[in-house]
């Protein structure tokens, strides 16, 4: 089930009729989206799903993966001929799962950009033990991505998007240093997707926030998506800097929004292999992204202790943690550089 239709724009949240219908959508539909989302928007789209099929609703509290797999049997069990998910990355990746699992079409209207999940073929589900698990998928059929809702979204959360999208620097480095080192082979197409992702980023014409810039923002997070899609894995997109990420996530009680933290090991990394960071940062400071591990609440013990384990986290992606000098006084080091630049 491949994309086949995407649009960006403004008010594209009123094509859903249109869309559904270009893509010979009817029958039974299933609207999925976060409560406090659906109080805002859902009125628009639960109209217009309505003079396409039989309008059928899910409002999703939580993120499992027995909750999608529950969906995934609705779907099958009543015969819903599409799914229409609005929201963040719970809903999006709860429907993303469901729609794999179920084999059903899926229009993806995401109302924040905090990360390159909108687009990407994996849905992060929790375990039983609460613990996030990354799923292999599919990308939506269908999406819409309303540039006037992503700006009225908390602007954190677009800043946790750009740190998102800037990891795929570090990435690309990992995984060509991964490739010179006989552990990976490099997907041309994927490469060249990721590169391009970063690379609008980086020489964008804006200065700050604003809905041309989302334009671009977005653009790059799906291009991010694409290129995990060719490659087959998040390879493309996710290196050391997400595996640093993890361990936050895993060992450390403060919890960041994971573009912030991503945001975070890239810079990290680049300053541990000695690689000049500075595009980087100045491009995180001109959009105020700020990701200094004091301001994150992450102090020198917690730094120090996830970055040893980092590579822990996923043992069969190959990174420059493989090699790096992980000692404790570089790495306090690195710590003290990071509070003063960033």
């Amino acid at each position: 089930m491949k994309s086949n239709y995407l649009k960006i724009g403004c008010n594209t949240v009123e094509l859903v009729e249109e869309t559904l219908k270009l893509n010979n959508i009817e029958g039974k539909i299933l609207y999925v989206a976060e409560p406090i989302v659906d109080g805002i928007y859902g009125s628009v789209v639960r109209e217009q799903i309505q003079k396409v099929g039989i309008l059928k609703t899910e409002l999703v509290k939580h993120n499992t993966i027995s909750y999608a797999m529950s969906i995934a049997e609705r779907i099958i069990a009543t015969d819903v001929s599409c799914i229409v998910g609005m929201g963040g990355g719970k809903v999006l990746d709860v429907c993303k799962y469901a729609s794999y699992i179920s084999k059903t079409p899926y229009l993806a209207i995401p109302t924040t950009v905090a990360n390159d999940g909108i687009a990407s073929p994996i849905a992060v589900l929790k375990r039983q033990d609460n613990k996030p698990k990354s799923l292999g998928c599919t990308m939506a059929s269908m999406m819409l991505v309303d540039t006037n809702i992503i700006l009225s979204s908390p602007e954190i959360l677009i800043k946790a998007g750009v740190g998102d999208t800037i990891s795929n620097y570090m990435a690309l480095l990992d995984w060509e240093y991964a490739a010179l080192s006989g552990k990976d082979e490099i997907n041309g197409y994927a490469y060249l997707m990721s590169k391009s992702s970063i690379d609008a980023l980086l020489k964008t014409q804006y200065q700050q926030i604003c809905p041309d810039f989302i334009k671009v923002l977005i653009n790059s997070l799906i291009l991010s998506g694409i290129a995990m899609d060719f490659a087959g894995s998040s390879r493309p997109v996710s290196g050391s800097e997400h595996l640093f990420s993890h361990a936050l996530d895993y060992y450390s009680t403060k919890k960041n929004l994971h573009g912030l933290q991503v945001a975070l090991g890239t810079v990290s990394m680049l300053k541990l292999i000695g690689h000049d960071c500075d595009d980087v940062v100045d491009y995180l400071k001109k959009f105020e992204v700020d990701v200094n591990p004091r301001t994150l609440e992450i102090d020198e013990e917690t730094f120090v202790y996830c970055m040893q384990n980092a590579r822990q986290m996923r043992t069969n992606r190959y990174t420059y943690l493989n090699d790096a000098d992980l000692s404790t006084e570089r790495l306090k080091s690195i710590y003290k550089e990071l509070v003063e630049l960033l």
